[in-house]
Order: C-alpha cells, then sequence, then structure tokens
C-alpha cells in the first residue's frame, strides 16, 4: 500500500509549485504591461508641467499647455483636418469594405482564404512603401492631391474594415437572405433591409477603427499632404523640429484619451479581437 505520509506532502508540494508559477507568470505579465505603458503615463503627466520644460516628475499642476494647443491656430487646424480627413477616409474603407467583404464571404467559396489574405495586403506592406508608391503615381496620373490623401488613407483603413465586417458577416445565416431573395426582394434591397441591419454594430466597430488608423497616420500625410493640409501628427512632428515644450504632451493625452475612448465604444459592440485578428 502506497504511504499516505508520503502522498500529502507530494501533493502539497505540487500545489505550491502550482501557485509559485501562476504567481511568477502574473509578476511577468504585469511587468511586462508596466513596460508599456510606463512611457503613455509619463506623457500624460507630463502635460499637467506648469513649466516649460518637458520634466518629469512634473513640478506642479497647471492645464496651461492644453490652453496653449486650443489657442494655436496651426494645432487646431490640424486637428479639426484630421477629423475631417478621417471621418472620410473611414466611411470610404467601410463601404468598399462591407462591399468586399460580402464578396469573399458570400461568393468566393474555397477561394474566399486567397481573396481574404489579398485584400489584407496592406496590413504587411510598410506604410512608408504605400506612401512612396503614391507619390510616383501622382506625378504620372493627374489627380488632385487631395485625392490622392485621401486614398491613401482608405487603403491602409481597408483592410481592417474587411477583417471587421468579414467576422460579423459569418454571424449572418445565407438563408435569411435567400428567405428574402425568394419572396421577391432584390439583392440589393437585400443587403439594406436584412444584411446591413444584422451587422450594424460591426459596421460602426469598423468605421470607428478605420478613423483611429486614419487619425494616427504620419507616413501617408508626411508624403501626400500638401499646404494648408497638414494633418495633427505632421504638425506635431514640424513642431517638435524646433521647439519642445510639454503642449505636444497635451496634445498627445488629448489624442490618447480619444482614441481610448473610441476602442472602448468598438470593444462594446463587437470587440477588438475580431478586428485585429488581422
Amino acid at each position: 500500500m502506497p504511504d499516505s505520509n508520503k502522498t500529502v506532502p507530494s501533493a502539497m508540494h505540487l500545489k505550491a509549485s502550482s501557485a509559485a508559477a501562476r504567481y511568477g507568470m502574473g509578476f511577468l505579465i504585469t511587468a511586462i504591461y508596466a513596460f508599456l505603458l510606463a512611457p503613455v503615463l509619463i506623457i500624460v503627466f507630463t502635460s499637467f508641467n506648469p513649466t516649460n520644460a518637458n520634466t518629469f516628475p512634473p513640478t506642479g499642476f497647471s492645464l496651461r499647455w492644453y490652453g496653449t494647443f486650443l489657442e494655436t491656430s496651426g494645432f487646431t487646424d490640424a486637428f479639426r483636418f484630421s477629423m475631417w480627413l478621417g471621418a472620410i477616409a473611414a466611411v470610404g474603407a467601410t463601404v468598399i469594405g462591407f462591399l468586399s467583404a460580402y464578396a469573399i464571404v458570400r461568393f468566393l467559396g474555397r477561394r474566399r482564404e486567397a481573396g481574404q489574405s489579398l485584400a489584407l495586403l496592406p496590413v504587411m506592406i510598410p506604410h512608408i512603401l504605400i506612401s512612396i508608391s503614391l507619390l510616383l503615381a501622382l506625378t504620372i496620373v493627374p489627380f488632385p492631391e487631395l485625392g490622392g490623401l485621401i486614398v491613401g488613407h482608405i487603403i491602409i483603413c481597408l483592410p481592417f474594415t474587411i477583417a471587421g465586417i468579414t467576422a460579423s458577416l459569418e454571424g449572418v445565416d445565407e438563408q435569411l437572405e435567400l428567405a428574402a431573395m425568394t419572396l421577391g426582394a432584390s439583392r440589393l434591397r437585400t443587403l439594406w433591409e436584412v444584411v446591413i441591419p444584422l451587422i450594424a454594430p460591426g459596421l460602426l466597430s469598423a468605421l470607428i477603427f478605420a478613423f483611429i488608423v486614419s487619425f494616427g497616420d504620419v507616413y501617408i500625410a508626411l508624403f501626400l499632404s500638401g499646404p494648408g493640409r497638414t494633418t495633427l501628427p505632421i504638425e506635431i512632428f514640424s513642431y517638435m523640429q524646433w521647439e519642445s515644450t510639454p503642449v505636444v504632451a497635451a496634445i498627445t493625452t488629448v489624442q490618447i484619451l480619444m482614441i481610448v475612448a473610441l476602442g472602448l465604444v468598438v470593444e462594446r459592440l463587437v470587440g477588438l479581437r475580431k478586428i485585429m485578428r488581422v
């Protein structure tokens, strides 16, 4: 018969080892997240510094630099233009993404994976290469500079809208569409009255995520934006070449808060995992 006195200590030893491994893994993950989030927190705290220096920890608490941001026409104009450009690119990418995702899910059949991989190709191409390609194309094809900028932002947003909308379409039973068309509805009416209402949260999430991607772009805007059409990241980049004050930290904090709020909306609607799986 097995010795019960040896069995009990052995079980306790295994339990203690398992608990130690679990706590060790938890500590490691916490340390990694702290390392990744520390620069963001430093920027946020620096934005409240009352002095002209980017010092951390701040020597006091002041909203001075947020006021400077709102009073500087260069920053506010760039912010408004980034908002406008992000909205246009998000709408365009969502419309094209919906049509592409629907074609991939419903019509490609066995070639669906190949079609989806091709649609998500811009994720694997560095944005700087896309920017240079569009810039060279604009020197050959007579196309408005603003139009090229919008097209570039739509291209970099498309993979995320296609991924999110594809995930939503996978949850829609195709029989519902067939039933609608059997009752006399056209394909277009079926899309409008059956499919779109069912995937509305996914569409809205794709729209928001595309806006976030467009708003934070640097490379496309750096190569394709013209005079009077400067996005906020490019305006910040230009400012930091000559000056370095906490106003940049204040602007960055506003962007962080906006992106976090929009990200929470996307998470609430469909979940970030479905979109980020690209």
